[in-house]
């Protein structure tokens, strides 16, 4: 799966999740509603580390466009 693709997962997820949320505390269920509210953060949390290696992904194919050595960004993009 390519990052794209992990990001538009992770965008449903937090779309899906955050439905969730609102309807539970409708219902007055708020305890649930706090349990998913920990998944959005991580969901959120996630989906940031994604943007910035798809971020770096880019910085490494502009400077290998541009002929210069990106071992070290990749490396880092790999780690992250």
């Amino acid at each position: 799966m390519n990052i794209d693709e992990q990001i538009e997962r992770e965008n449903r997820r937090i779309e899906d999740l955050a439905i969730e949320i609102v309807m539970l505390a409708r219902k007055g269920e708020t305890d649930i509603a706090k349990q998913l509210e920990r998944d959005l953060h991580n969901s959120l949390e996630h989906l940031e580390k994604l943007h910035r290696r798809k971020g770096l992904w880019s910085i490494t194919d502009e400077l290998n466009l541009q002929g210069k050595k990106a071992k070290v960004v990749k490396k880092v993009v790999e780690m992250a």
